[in-house]
C-alpha cells in the first residue's frame, strides 16, 4: 500500500466464509461501493486496532516484556494465561479468534475454510461468519481493513473492505502507517508473522535470542503504529480500542496459553484473574465432554480395577438419565460398560457387559437432589475369578455387587460427560461437576473415605494410580483439561456454556475470595470485545462463545 489513490471495492463482491458453501444457507450480498483511499468518512467515534503476533505464548512475553507492549499495559486489561483452543493449527486458531467460537464448534481447520464434517453424522456443520462480515451485515458503514503477509489468511480476510497482502513484517507495518495516515478506518487488523517464523525454525522461548530478538523487533513495528494512531488529526475525537493478542502460544504441536493486552487512555493497568468455581452447565441433553480416543486407558475390560469418583451438584430431578460414563445407551437396566444414572432423586450405576455375551447389574446409591454437592465414587476389584462393584456417597459404602456375570466391560464408546440415554428418559437432565477423577486401581473403603475433601490431589494416596483428574474449572475454551501425570482430555460438544458458580463449591475446593473482578480469558474473546467495542449487540444466532468482558470495567472508559 503506498500514498497513490487505491481503487477498492468496498463491501466486497462476495462473503467468502459462504460463497465457498454454495449448498449451505445464503446470505445477501452487499451491493459493489467503490471509494477513493484516503475518503471514507467516519460514523462511529469508537475503533479498534487489532496487532495478532502468531506463535507468542504470554509465559515467554512477561519474560521479554518488550517496552511498547508493556506501555500498553500501563493502560490496559492484561492476561499472559489465555486459554489454548482445542485444535493449534493457524486455521482454526486464526477462525477461532475471528468469529469467537471454538475450533470444536466452528471445526475449521483447513485453508479451504470448510468445516469439516461433525464426527455424529446425524449433526449438521454450522457455518460460523467472522467478524468482518458481521460488520457487513449489522454496520456496513464502518469500513475495515486487514493487513497480513500470510496470502492462506489474507484470503480469510477478504470480507474487508481493503485486505492487503503485504511481503513481510515491515511491510504490514508500513501499511498499517499508511492507513492511518491516510484513511479513516473504524478496525484495523495486522498480523505479524516473523515470531512464529523464527519460532518455528530456532524454538518458541524467551531464551532463544534469535525469537527474543523477533519479539522485540515486531515491538518497535508496534511502537510506530501507535505514534501514528496518535498523530491522527481527529484522535482526541476518537476511541480507539487497542488489543495486542495472539492466535496461538507457541507451536502447532505444542502450543502453550497465549497473551491478551486490551488498552485504552482511560482503562487503569490490571491483570485479569479468574475468581471463584466457573464450570460448565451440563443442562442440555446435547452438551457432552468427551474422550474419544483413549488407547484402552479407561477401558474396564475383563479384569481391570479401576476406581472413578466425581463431585456433582443436580439442580433438579430428572428421571433416568445417565450422567457419567463409559457405556452403551442403556436399556431395561442393561448396558455395555458403567453410567452412573440420576434417577428421581436417587443416584445409581448400572454395568454390564451386554454386547460381550455378560449380564448387567444395577447399584443404588443415596439421595442426592438437595441441589448441594455430592462426591460419587464407583470402584472395581477383581479377585480370581470374582469381580466386585462398589458405590459411595460422601465416602459411605451404600451398596456391593458381584458382578462376575458382566465378563467383560470393554465398548468403544467414549468416556462422557453428560446425557446417556437409558430408555429416553431424563432429557431435562441439569447438573454442575467438578474435580473427576479416575484411577487404574480399586481404592479401598477407608482411602475413599478419608479423601473426598482432599484439596490437593497431588497429596492422594494413590496418585501414582491417577490416570485422570479433571477439575472442570477452566471458565472458558472447549477442553476440560487432564492434569493427572497420565490421561487425555475431554472436548465439549453441543451447546455447552460456562458459568461462574463462586463459592459455590464442591467439598475438594478450596475456598478463595471473591473480591474483584473475575475474568478468564480466550482467543474467541476478541470477536466478543470489538462487538462490546463498537455497539454491535450479539445476536443468539451467532452462537459466540467469546465474553466481552471490557463491560465489567465500563466505570473507568464511559464518559
Amino acid at each position: 500500500m503506498n500514498n497513490h489513490i487505491i481503487k477498492t471495492l468496498f463491501l466486497g463482491l462476495a462473503v467468502s466464509t459462504v460463497s465457498l458453501f454454495s449448498a449451505c444457507k445464503k446470505y445477501d450480498n452487499p451491493p459493489p461501493v467503490f471509494e477513493e483511499y484516503g475518503t471514507l468518512p467516519s460514523t462511529n467515534a469508537r475503533k479498534v486496532l487489532i496487532i495478532g503476533i502468531d506463535g507468542l505464548a504470554g509465559a515467554e512475553l512477561k519474560k521479554i516484556n518488550p517496552a511498547t507492549i508493556g506501555s500498553l499495559i500501563a493502560n490496559g486489561k492484561y492476561n499472559y494465561e489465555v486459554i489454548a483452543d482445542v485444535n493449534a493449527g493457524t486455521i482454526p486458531t486464526w477462525v477461532s479468534l475471528m468469529t469467537g467460537t471454538s475450533s470444536n464448534k466452528h471445526r475449521v481447520f483447513t485453508d479451504s475454510f470448510r468445516p469439516s464434517p461433525n464426527e455424529d453424522e446425524h449433526v449438521t456443520s454450522v457455518i460460523y461468519p467472522n467478524f468482518l462480515y458481521r460488520i457487513l451485515e449489522t454496520k456496513p458503514d464502518l469500513t475495515t481493513v486487514t493487513v497480513t503477509s500470510n496470502p492462506t489468511l489474507n484470503r480469510y480476510f477478504n470480507e474487508a473492505a481493503r485486505p492487503v497482502l503485504a511481503g513481510n513484517d515491515a511491510s504490514v507495518k508500513d501499511s498499517v502507517l499508511k492507513v492511518l495516515q491516510n484513511a479513516n478506518p473504524s478496525v484495523v487488523l495486522a498480523n505479524f508473522q516473523d515470531v512464529e517464523t523464527t519460532g518455528k525454525k530456532d524454538g518458541y522461548t524467551a531464551d532463544v535470542p534469535t525469537f527474543s530478538a523477533a519479539v522485540t523487533k515486531v515491538d518497535g513495528y508496534i511502537a510506530e503504529v501507535l505514534d501514528a494512531l496518535k498523530k491522527r488529526k481527529e484522535y482526541n475525537k476518537e476511541e480507539w480500542l487497542v488489543i495486542v493478542t495472539t492466535n496461538r502460544g507457541g507451536s502447532e504441536t505444542s502450543p502453550k496459553a497465549g497473551f491478551i493486552v486490551c488498552s485504552n487512555p482511560n482503562l487503569k493497568s490490571e491483570a485479569l484473574v479468574k475468581k471463584g468455581f466457573n464450570t460448565i452447565a451440563f443442562n442440555n441433553s446435547k452438551i457432552a465432554a468427551v474422550i474419544e480416543k483413549d488407547n484402552g486407558l479407561y477401558d474396564g475390560g475383563t479384569n481391570k480395577d479401576f476406581t472413578t469418583q466425581v463431585q456433582v451438584k443436580f439442580n433438579n430431578n430428572a428421571t433416568w438419565p445417565g450422567f457419567f460414563s463409559k457405556s452403551t445407551d442403556v436399556g431395561g437396566h442393561a448396558t455395555t460398560g458403567w453410567t452412573m444414572i440420576y434417577n428421581g432423586g436417587n443416584w445409581e450405576v448400572v454395568i454390564g457387559g451386554k454386547n460381550n455375551g455378560g449380564g448387567s447389574s444395577l447399584l443404588g446409591g443415596t439421595t442426592v437432589n438437595d441441589r448441594k454437592w455430592h462426591t460419587l465414587t464407583l470402584t472395581v476389584k477383581t479377585v480370581g475369578a470374582v469381580r466386585t462393584a462398589k458405590v459411595y456417597t460422601d465416602g459411605v459404602l451404600n451398596r456391593t455387587t458381584d458382578i462376575s456375570g458382566s465378563l467383560n466391560l470393554t465398548t468403544t464408546e467414549p468416556l462422557k460427560i453428560g446425557y446417556r440415554n437409558q430408555d429416553n428418559g431424563g432429557t431435562n437432565l441439569d447438573f454442575n461437576i467438578g474435580d473427576v477423577q479416575y484411577f487404574n486401581v480399586a481404592l479401598d473403603d477407608a482411602t475413599v473415605k478419608n479423601n473426598i475433601a482432599l484439596q490437593d490431589i497431588t497429596k492422594h494416596p494413590n496418585y501414582a494410580n491417577l490416570t485422570g483428574f479433571w477439575p472442570v474449572d477452566e471458565g472458558a475454551g472447549a477442553l476440560l483439561v487432564n492434569k493427572a501425570p497420565v490421561g487425555y482430555s475431554f472436548k465439549m460438544t453441543g451447546p455447552y456454556r460456562w458459568v461462574g458458580l463462586g463459592t459455590d463449591i464442591p467439598v475438594s475446593r478450596v475456598p478463595q475470595s471473591m473480591d474483584g473482578i473475575s475474568v478468564v480469558t480466550a482467543g474467541p474473546d476478541v470477536t466478543a470485545l470489538l462487538y462490546y467495542w463498537l455497539k454491535i449487540p450479539i445476536k443468539p444466532v451467532w452462537d459466540v462463545d467469546g465474553s466481552g468482558w471490557l463491560s465489567k470495567f465500563e466505570v473507568e472508559f464511559l464518559k
